[in-house]
């Protein structure tokens, strides 16, 4: 047998150690042994539906006798022509002198279970008249049909979207009225009652920037400290219902420029919508103003169907599907950063670059959460994290930094990662319908409402690290 010299012994160690440690460098390149890997996305501009914004429907109900239900396949359609809400007007005629019977009640909730069915949501608004020479009801009958409808807010509250403050005058704008409603008095008394019988988490709409200064006390906006407490001015947004119609829309502004700031500073934290009007002293609203004024006021909904001079025009000049697209929220992935490879017990690190791109904001509750689901047994795990999407501004750079823990007892395998912004009702939690779909191609699960974040984790190994996590993984069905 030859042996080697000492010294040519050495160098074969040495060699053969180089050889271990390039390899071993090689095999780290790869994404499957990497720590961490980067994923960019790409935006899409495909127009799809998502809850609680864009354009909605308007439709009226006449209560009592002679009712006619929400057309079922009507409904259904809706979601075709990416709408996602209906504004549906209750109209009281035959009781403005007594109470709601119990087949007007019932009535509403069919109503609501059909908008369910349909995968829709509510904007919710009641009245007694459709014409200005119609009588509303008086303040005592007004204050007891709201008493009387709060079993049905309970019940509904999945659906409602929001309420918007009718009852006075024709068609519930509060702009008319026969039983002198129209006072600061009446007014408070109708407001409180309002927010009274309404769930907590849900808002209302006034007409006016006026009347919502009138009945808090006070011009100045509402703060990111006093957003989403549940006071009376974190619960009170506006609606608009001649848009762009005049110089101050038909009345809407006493103070044009003082009160657009206003809402300007509110539309973060609040719902902001209505519809357009027939122009009356100024020429129609072309693209360029119709985009800036809903951008600056931060418009989460408008009527499809009025006024249609207008809506018409946004089409001819080729705005319209990007009105469609930027109406309320329109969240886009833009890059993230994630961990390849987690131990049971262990952490799985995730470092994301979110954008805003709509007009406006969520306004009503809403969870992030984040979903791993195995490859081979489809077993999904959830981690319902305290993040609150309602603080994703418009053009803002929005930075998500989480630690989530894995279960000690969670099988090994790959895990693709997903995405879940659903509805925290849980009716209809895992109704995809109204979960939100991201602005990114390739990442919408339409059959869960998830969204997939193109990075699959694996899970190996065990650790006994005990770390303090910003949320937990649980397996679905025991969360």
């Amino acid at each position: 047998m030859k042996l080697l010299k000492p010294e040519n012994a050495l160098l074969s160690v040495c060699i053969k150690l180089w050889i271990i440690v390039v390899l071993c460098c090689l095999m780290c390149s790869c994404d499957g042994f990497k720590k961490y890997s980067e994923v960019i996305y790409e935006p899409s501009d495909t127009l799809f539906p998502n809850p609680e914004r864009g354009f909605y429907s308007h439709t009226n109900g006449n209560m009592g006798e002679g009712h006619e239900a929400m057309n079922d396949s009507a409904l259904h359609s809706l979601r075709t022509r990416n709408i996602s809400l209906v504004l549906r007007v209750f109209y009281f005629k035959e009781n403005r002198d007594q109470p709601l019977s119990e087949q007007i009640l019932t009535q509403i909730d069919s109503d609501l279970e059909q908008i369910r069915k349909a995968g829709l949501k509510c904007i919710l608004r009641f009245a007694y008249s459709q014409r200005q020479t119609e009588p509303d009801a008086p303040l005592l009958t007004v204050l007891h049909h709201l008493d009387q409808l709060k079993p049905c807010f309970e019940k509904n509250e999945d659906v409602i979207a929001l309420l918007q403050a009718g009852f006075i005058g024709a068609w519930g704008e509060w702009y008319y009225s026969s039983n002198n409603l129209k006072t600061a008095e009446t007014r408070t008394a109708i407001l409180d009652k309002m927010l009274e019988v309404l769930p907590k988490n849900r808002m209302i709409q006034v007409r006016t920037p006026g009347y919502k200064m009138e009945y808090v006390r006070r011009t100045n906006a509402l703060t990111l400290e006093e957003a989403f407490s549940g006071s009376k001015a974190a619960r009170i947004g506006h609606h608009n219902d001649c848009f762009l119609a005049s110089p101050n829309d038909y009345g809407t502004y006493s103070n044009i420029e003082t009160e657009k700031d206003y809402m300007h500073a509110e539309g973060l934290f609040l719902p902001v919508g209505g519809e357009t009007c027939p122009p009356n002293g100024i020429d129609p609203a072309d693209c360029e103003k119709a985009e800036q004024e809903m951008r600056r006021l931060r418009w989460n909904f408008l009527n499809e169907s009025y006024f249609r001079g207008v809506n018409d025009r946004w089409k001819e000049q080729g705005c319209m599907d990007n009105i469609i697209r930027e109406l309320g929220y329109r969240f886009v992935l833009n890059s993230a950063t994630y961990g390849n490879r987690v131990s049971q017990n262990g952490e799985l690190t995730i470092q994301m670059n979110i954008s805003n791109v709509g007009y406006g904001c969520l306004y009503n509750p809403r969870h992030l959460e984040f979903i791993l689901k195995n490859n081979t047994t489809s077993d999904t795990y959830i981690a319902v994290t305290k993040e609150d999407p309602r603080s994703w501004i418009p053009l803002t750079p929005i930075e998500i930094n989480m630690k989530l823990g894995l279960p000690p007892d969670i099988p090994e395998g790959d895990y693709d990662l997903y995405l879940n912004l659903p509805d925290p009702s849980p009716s209809l939690h895992d109704n995809p319908d109204y979960s939100i779909r991201f602005a990114n191609v390739d990442v919408w699960d339409s059959t869960t409402g998830y969204n997939h974040l193109l990075h699959r984790v694996n899970v190996s190994g065990r650790t006994s690290a005990n770390h303090a996590y910003d949320a937990l993984f649980v397996k679905k069905g025991q969360n």
